[in-house]
This record gives C-alpha cells, sequence and structure tokens, in this order.
C-alpha cells in the first residue's frame, strides 16, 4: 500500500479557491438575515397588537385558531413523512437480518460499483482523539476499507498537539485505509472565517490535489463518492455498500445532482433531557421534514465529487457547511440538487458538558450556532438568488426553509403556547366590548386546549418512532452495526420507557425554550452582524458514545 501523505499546501491551493477581498468587503450589519428576524418578530407580535385594532379585533381569535391549525397541520405532514422513513428504515432492517440472499446481491452490487471510490473528509480541532477514534473505527468496518476508501483530517494549526495526534492517527489508520490524509489549515486567512467550513474546504483542495498527484493512485481511473462527517460520526457498517447501491440506480446526471443523507440519531452514555429531547426532535425532523422537504443535508451526508468541485467545496467565510451545502449547490451548478434518503441508521454525538450547567451552557451554545447559521445561510441565499436555475424554485425553497428554520423551530411553539394566553388576558381587560366573529372567547380557549392536547399526541408519536420504532443498532443492548457489544439500553426495560415518557412531558417545555434562545439568537446576529458569525463549537471533551460503538 503506498504511503499516505502530509504536506504543507502548494501556493495555487492556499488561497482556497475564492476572492478574499470580496469577502471582505461583504456588509457586516445590513444583512439579509434582518428580512429574516423581521418577518418572525411580526408575527409573533401580532396578537398583542390585533385586539386593538378596530374591525381586526373582531377576527383576532379566529386567525389565531387558523394559525395554531397550520402548525398543527405541519407537524402532521412532518409525522406522516417520518412514519414512511420509519417504516422503510426497518423494512431493509429485517430483509438484512432474514434473507441471506440480500448479501449475496449486495456483493453482486458491489462488483458492479467496483470503480467506485470513497473519498471520507471530517475536521479536528479540541475533540478528544477517543471521539475521532470511535468515527475511524467505523470506517474500518466499511467493505473493503483499505483498498477503497481514502481518509481526508483537516486539522487547524491552532490544535493543541496536533502532530503527536496526526502521528497517533497514522500510526493506528494508515494500514487501514487506502489512502489517509492529514492536513493543517492556516490560520488568518483573509475573509474566512474560523470553523468547520474553512477547515474543511483547505482540507478537501489539498487532499483531492494530492490524491491526483500521487501517480500509484491512478486518481482518473476510477468515479468518487465525497462523504463529509463530524469527528463524533459513528457509520452504519453498510453505509458505503448502500451509498454505493444507491448511486449506482441513478443516470449520471441524477448522480452529480444528488446528496445522500443517512438517518442520524443522537446518543450517549447518559445524556439531561434537554439534550435528549433535542436529540429525538432533530432525528424526527430529518425524517419528516429536512430530507422530504428538500431543505439541507446535516451533520454528515455524501455526493459525487463532481457535484463538490462543482459547488466549489465548501464556502469558507460561513459556519454551517451542511446547511448551507444544498443552496450553494444549486446556485453554484444552476441545477435542482435533491436529497435523496438512505435508509439506515447513523449515529452522532450530541453536546456534552462537565456538570449540568454546563450540560446547558453547551446545549444553548449549539442551538445559537445552528440559529445563527440558518440566518446568514439565509443572506447568502437572497444575495446569489439571481442565480437559481428558476424563480419557482427559488421561492419553493426559501418558502420550505423560512417555514422550517423561522415557524417551526423558532415561532411555532411560542406562538402556539403564548398567544393563546395574551389574547384571552386582552380580550379580557383591554377590548372586552369588541364582538367576537365566528369564535367566541369561550370556544376559542376549547379549541386551544384541542390543540395543546393534539400537540402532545404528535410528541408522543415523536417519541415513540424514534425511541423504540427506529432499528438503531445496539439499541437493545446488542450489538451495533460494526459487530461490537454497545450495552446500551437507554430507551429499553421499565427505566428506559419510564424515562421516555417522562421526557414525554417535558417536550414542550423544552422546545419553548429552544424557540427563545432561536429568537435571542436571531436578535444577537442582527445587532453584532457578522462578527456573531463564528463556529463556536460545541464542546466535545466530556462526550462518551455508546460503550464499544465502532471499537475494532
Amino acid at each position: 500500500m503506498p504511503s499516505s501523505v502530509t504536506s504543507s499546501p502548494p501556493e495555487s491551493i492556499a488561497d482556497n479557491g475564492v476572492n478574499a477581498a470580496k469577502l471582505e468587503a461583504a456588509n457586516r450589519y445590513v444583512r439579509w438575515n434582518l428580512l429574516f428576524l423581521l418577518i418572525t418578530f411580526s408575527f409573533l407580535l401580532f396578537p398583542i397588537w390585533m385586539p386593538f385594532v378596530p374591525y381586526l379585533n373582531q377576527v383576532t381569535n379566529v386567525v389565531i385558531i387558523i394559525t395554531i391549525g397550520a402548525f398543527q397541520l405541519i407537524w402532521l405532514v412532518a409525522t406522516i413523512c417520518a412514519i414512511r422513513r420509519t417504516l422503510a428504515l426497518n423494512r431493509r432492517s429485517k430483509l438484512k437480518v432474514t434473507k441471506a440472499q440480500d448479501v449475496e446481491s449486495a456483493g453482486a452490487a458491489a462488483n458492479d460499483c467496483s470503480n467506485i471510490r470513497h473519498i471520507v473528509a471530517m475536521t479536528l480541532y479540541k475533540e478528544p482523539m477517543s471521539v475521532l477514534q470511535t468515527t475511524l473505527d467505523s470506517l474500518v468496518q466499511q467493505k473493503d476499507a483499505a483498498s477503497r476508501i481514502s481518509i481526508i483530517i483537516g486539522m487547524e494549526c491552532r490544535t493543541p498537539d496536533k502532530e503527536a495526534k496526526r502521528d497517533e492517527i497514522y500510526a493506528k489508520y494508515e494500514s487501514k485505509f487506502l489512502r489517509l490524509i492529514v492536513t493543517f489549515h492556516p490560520a488568518g486567512i483573509p475573509g474566512e472565517i474560523s470553523g468547520k467550513c474553512s477547515n474543511m474546504n483547505y482540507a478537501c483542495r489539498q487532499g483531492l490535489e494530492i490524491l491526483r498527484q500521487d501517480a500509484d493512485y491512478n486518481y482518473e481511473k476510477y468515479e468518487h463518492i465525497f462523504t463529509n462527517c463530524d469527528c463524533d460520526a459513528v457509520f452504519d457498517a453498510e453505509y458505503m455498500l448502500e451509498l454505493e447501491t444507491e448511486y449506482s440506480k441513478l443516470d449520471s446526471a441524477d448522480r452529480h445532482s444528488s446528496i445522500w443523507q443517512s438517518i442520524i440519531v443522537y446518543k450517549r452514555d447518559s445524556m439531561p433531557f434537554f439534550v435528549d429531547i433535542t436529540g429525538v426532535l432533530r432525528t424526527f425532523f430529518f425524517m419528516g421534514v429536512l430530507i422530504p422537504w428538500n431543505i439541507n443535508p446535516m451533520s454528515h451526508y455524501s455526493l459525487s465529487v463532481k457535484l463538490l468541485e462543482e459547488g466549489a467545496f465548501t464556502h469558507p467565510a460561513y459556519q454551517m457547511e451542511d446547511i448551507i451545502a444544498l443552496i450553494r449547490y444549486t446556485i453554484l451548478t444552476r441545477r435542482e440538487i435533491r436529497i435523496r434518503p438512505l435508509n439506515l441508521i447513523s449515529i452522532n454525538g450530541p453536546t456534552s458538558g462537565a456538570n449540568y450547567l454546563d450540560e446547558i451552557r453547551e446545549w444553548a451554545l449549539q442551538v445559537r450556532r445552528w440559529t445563527i447559521g440558518a440566518g446568514e445561510v439565509f443572506h447568502y441565499f437572497i444575495v446569489k438568488t439571481y442565480r437559481m436555475p428558476s424563480l419557482y424554485l427559488s421561492i419553493s425553497w426559501a418558502t420550505r426553509f423560512f417555514i422550517y428554520y423561522g415557524l417551526v423551530l423558532c415561532a411555532s411553539a411560542i406562538f402556539s403556547v403564548i398567544s393563546p394566553f395574551i389574547v384571552r388576558l386582552i380580550n379580557a381587560t383591554a377590548a372586552p366590548e369588541h364582538g367576537r366573529v365566528l369564535i367566541g372567547d369561550s370556544l376559542f380557549q376549547t379549541i386551544c386546549l384541542i390543540f395543546l392536547g393534539s400537540q402532545y399526541v404528535f410528541l408522543l408519536l415523536v417519541s415513540v418512532l424514534v425511541r423504540w420504532c427506529l432499528p438503531v443498532p445496539g439499541g437493545d443492548g446488542g450489538s451495533t452495526s460494526t459487530g461490537t457489544s454497545t450495552g446500551n439500553n437507554y430507551n429499553k426495560g421499565p427505566w428506559g420507557v419510564a424515562r421516555g415518557l417522562v421526557h414525554w412531558i417535558l417536550m414542550l417545555p423544552t422546545i419553548l425554550a429552544y424557540s427563545f434562545v432561536e429568537l435571542y439568537s436571531f436578535f444577537e446576529l442582527a445587532f453584532r452582524g457578522k462578527d456573531v458569525c463564528k463556529h463556536n463549537a460545541a464542546s466535545k471533551n466530556n462526550l462518551v458514545l455508546v460503550k464499544g460503538a465502532g471499537d475494532a
């Protein structure tokens, strides 16, 4: 096996392929995320002023009920999509276990894909080496990893003990992959912000250049699929095989216009209720919204290297390379990019802290980072929207993106829970003399209570789907897809069920807290501008994934 390569980047790669002067010239305060905030905040305020406006105050109850009902309809659609995806995941899991011929057909598919090679890239800053090793161990378990998978690990120049970490990685994994490349992303490149986007952009450009210059690798002979992941990802042992199968089903045009997303579950040995609930909801929204609504991939995802290069890798001046990926590639290639599901489970580590207060801080920082990233992506989209393939696609994606990040995640819980109290209070005190059209105050209160009950029904379905219906590797205390014991009974047995039910009751308060952190973050982005757009990654120092997951 040829030796792995680590080197300083050639000058042609060091500029990361972007015009730093243009990035620096971008306005730091008057940005389109202000419109995002204005619409969201105005929406939240109308239950306060509407009861005082003549004539409008007569239909306040009707408007509030219709709006909350619309949110319930969104939850219904998302739940139906999530149920369909859960059924597909379980069908694949059962077929894999019960039909030996599936193994043979998978092997035949692998032979048909013999001209495909994989490149997996991840970044590392201050995360513990044990977290990275869990990810690499799960990749070692992929079929033909030593002959078909190349790994690129992008470290920051400021990473503590980076040379020692690089040497440790080589010592343990150099012989287990086709190529292993470690890059050091220099600090202070004009126009960049610190974080995964700039690090990943640099690592991918340098890594691909190294592979192309490697005569023994014979780069041009193969078709390459790229997988972008976090350093705390645990892949299903058949991830690459399933990816190749789905990739091969498409013609050339669709292959290079697609992003593949597995369903990600967030697990660690112990989690506070708000971290656990947030993870459950994120998995639900993967299945119910992000994939079927074609909004954006998240955490780790795969695409052809051709699309990666046509899309100019990742934007070093933004912080969320996953949220921006689909719209960036759509804009730069001027063709519609589709998110396609992979019917298997991957595991990611959620936030972690040294103590309970630290857990709260890390959770809030993560929510803040996602929110600011979404606001920045909206700004990027508006600035570049003239390059979208069509006006319809532009309006459609912007609507879906705003409904999810502006309304579902930020405004819906606050509006649905608080606006009925505000309207009832104002109707009873400041505007009691105004007549009500169609819905009186008593009926209004009854309908709002019914909606509260239906919301908890949806949340119960979410809990059942994610906690007990998904075929999560090691979820019953057995073996992971990598063949290693997890010893994880988090959602199993009487205690697991009891915990899940308690967390179900706490779901709505957690969503409310999440929404308020989002709203605060949008205001922070509005007042502080580009200065707040930094990738303050969630701490992984205390992260322990499910025991044994990914161990070789």
